[in-house]
């Protein structure tokens, strides 16, 4: 089945919708900020309509880019206890009740006596003790979760919750029931919702709703889940033992079991997904103790000095303040980070190190307690963009550690959508073996790369020039999309001297075209809005920046940097970024106009202008790029083309990290050649370089 499922993700300061296609991969996003929560006292409210018209802001915003007729389901996901009242038609009687508001009383001892040590509705902020509270509002016909009123607005025809966003209200995810101790606490159960399976059919949107969001009377409605398991389900994680760390504020560690396991001493309990369980816990160490003592520029800046092959020797224990619950329960447990080097890079790698070591800890603590043993850990949050971190959890964990394959929760909950009607998208890429475009059909243009697929730098490839003129006989359209800072004309110029003219080629779109548009209509943003600029490339190069009025000037005196190429073979590309680093040091931001990280030399492969700005990002610059897999690029080529994007565009390169890895955030077709920077190159490490979903793989570009 081809088509897209949105995820509606409902948070505490916004909204975000994602269009996520049967191939897992994200096509468009969109985002709708919400007012601020009301707060008085311990209570803190926001209104439900505020949800909702975010929800259909997205949608208007998203069909901007992504085709919303092919929406088959949507699915939501909202802040775990968030809770209103509602009346018969599903009105909403008055304010929510947020997840944090502990404007319950008394209320939570007398749960701490009825309910059993394990349930997730003990607590000061309580779910089950708000829903108490909204009980007793006049004219109330149920009491729903967040994610549940934004389905009953979307169309579903009765009130329903799924067993997570359920949980913290008291539901028993083991029986699968409401218990009875909620009658004994005083709660009617008969004014909570019917509780299904996160990912469970349960029916179909509304006229009403289709029209107001632009979507098809077609659409399947799919129960949701809470926005931390939306993360984990986004993050690729689908396995028993596949797990995800999330370094926010605090380190949150989850796993996916076959066996719920529970802790309240620990503060570990279980979300059931399925006939899985989602295991977590949440040790009070993280990101709050290393903004306690550095920003987040020093932070960036500090990274380069660490060398996570040289311990430290410190014995930290990053806690912010006294008190900690896992992995050990320890309410008097002090914050140890002594003694301070003079170093702050040593004193960083300490407390990262002890990072490290407080997550093997937690995953060897939730096998204690019955959890599985470790298949993969994957990394959510900024902690992610640290090299040394994910040096050091590495060696310390037992099992691999890889970056999540998507951040966004709204896409864990388009993955949940699509379970709802039986496609389960996949979040790894595979490779379909094709002899050249002789055989494919279904395609109206292509998006073709050019050094590397095209020719080698010098002579084309054989076959290529044929492929093209093949391609465009029989209707179809050819567009190449390069990463080259020079304009699109000059690359045209030099195709024709390899063969490539009229009859092969429509158009020709570089990374320096979409720089000069965006730079003359000042869409970069205040960073790039200076006049004095400093331009590294190869000597002599303006790359076509000239007609911009820019005044070229050294890196010390310039507003911002633009790094157009790297001088490699004839230069070093470690001289260069040598170079710029009084820039850096002045906080100056950086644009690179060909992201690039290899190219294909006479010498051979070698570092490209991608490569100079992760150097200077690891240093902790402020890098942009331009160019694939950005879809900047992309949108200029199909309108080039005078196409939409659609799966019958085809993106043909030698790079996974950048043409296909473009075509996937652009929601295109590709075939990656064995040419360029792949020739030689093993298939299992081409396979493994791949975003999710199935790509064509061809030996080179020909008929």
């Amino acid at each position: 089945m081809e088509g897209i499922a949105l995820g509606i993700d409902v948070g505490t300061s916004g909204v975000r919708m994602v269009a996520l296609d049967e191939q897992g991969r994200i096509l468009g996003t969109a985002s709708r900020k919400l007012p601020g929560t009301l707060s008085a006292g311990g209570r803190r409210t926001q209104s439900p309509e505020d949800w909702w018209k975010a929800v259909v802001g997205c949608a208007q915003r998203l069909g901007t880019e992504v085709d919303l007729a092919a929406t088959k389901a949507v699915a939501v996901d909202g802040t775990s206890g968030t809770l209103l009242a509602i009346d018969g038609e599903g009105r909403a009687l008055g304010q929510a009740r947020m997840y944090d508001d502990a404007d319950t009383g008394d209320l939570p001892s007398a749960l701490a006596r009825l309910a059993p040590p394990e349930s997730a509705a003990h607590g000061p902020t309580s779910a089950a003790a708000r829903a108490l509270q909204l009980t007793a509002t006049a004219g109330v016909s149920k009491v729903v979760h967040q994610a549940d009123w934004i389905l009953l607005r979307l169309g579903l025809d009765r009130v329903l919750t799924d067993e997570n966003n359920a949980l913290k209200t008291g539901y028993d995810p083991v029986s699968r029931t409401w218990p009875d101790w909620l009658g004994e606490f005083g709660l009617d159960r008969s004014l909570l919702p019917e509780v299904v399976p996160a990912g469970t059919r349960i029916g179909c949107i509304s006229a009403g709703a289709a029209q107001e969001l632009g979507l098809p009377p077609s659409v399947t409605l799919v129960a949701g889940t809470t926005d931390g398991c939306a993360g984990f389900l986004a993050s690729g994680a689908r396995e028993i033992g596949d797990a995800a760390t999330s370094l926010g504020s605090t380190l949150v560690l989850k796993v996916l079991g076959d066996r719920p396991v529970s802790s309240p001493p620990h503060g570990v309990y279980s979300h059931r997904i399925g006939d899985r369980w989602l295991i977590g816990g949440a040790s009070n160490c993280g990101g709050r103790t290393l903004l306690s003592h550095f920003t987040a520029e020093e932070l960036a800046a500090l990274e380069a000095r660490m060398d996570a092959s040289r311990p430290t020797g410190l014995d930290y224990y990053p806690l912010p303040s006294a008190g900690e619950r896992f992995p050990t329960a320890d309410a008097a447990l002090q914050p140890k980070l002594t003694p301070r080097p003079t170093d702050d890079a040593v004193f960083l790698q300490g407390m990262l190190e002890a990072l490290a070591k407080v997550e093997a800890d937690g995953y060897a603590k939730l096998l204690e307690l019955g959890g599985p043993r470790l298949k993969s850990v994957r990394h959510l949050g900024g902690g992610a963009r640290s090299a040394t971190w994910m040096k050091l959890r590495s060696a310390a964990l037992p099992a691999p550690c890889s970056p999540a394959l998507d951040e966004e929760a709204a896409a864990g909950t388009a993955r949940l959508a699509w379970s709802g009607i039986g496609v389960t998208p996949p979040t790894e890429g595979s490779v379909r073996k094709v002899e050249g475009l002789s055989g494919l059909t279904g395609f109206e243009t292509l998006l073709v790369d050019q050094f590397g697929t095209l020719h080698d730098g010098t002579k084309a490839y054989p076959g290529a020039a044929e492929a093209l003129a093949g391609f465009r006989a029989r209707g179809g359209k050819v567009v190449v999309v390069s990463n080259s800072a020079k304009p699109g004309e000059d690359n045209a110029a030099r195709l024709r001297s390899m063969g490539f003219g009229g009859e092969h080629l429509d158009a020709v779109v570089t990374s320096g075209d979409v720089a000069r548009r965006m730079l003359g209509d000042g869409s970069l943003g205040e960073g790039f809005a200076g006049r004095s600029a400093h331009l590294s490339g190869r000597p002599g190069e303006l790359y076509g920046l000239g007609s911009l009025g820019l005044n070229w000037t050294n890196p010390e005196a310039a507003d911002f940097v633009i790094i157009a190429a790297s001088r490699e073979p004839l230069g070093s590309w470690q001289d260069q970024v040598e170079e710029l680093l009084p820039a850096l040091r002045k906080g100056a931001p950086f644009l690179v106009i060909n992201p690039d990280v290899e190219m294909l030399t006479p010498a051979g492969v070698r570092p490209s202008a991608g490569a100079i700005g992760r150097e200077l990002e690891r240093r902790g610059a402020k890098v942009t790029y331009l160019g694939k897999p950005g879809r900047d690029i992309f949108r200029l080529a199909l309108i080039k083309a005078g196409v939409r994007a659609s799966r019958r565009v085809l993106v043909v390169g030698d790079s996974p990290e950048h043409d296909m890895a473009g075509a996937a955030a652009a929601g295109l077709a590709g075939m990656l050649v064995r040419t360029g920077i792949l020739t030689g190159a093993a298939e299992r490490e081409v396979v493994r370089r791949l975003p999710a979903g199935e790509w064509l793989l061809s030996e080179s570009l020909r008929v």
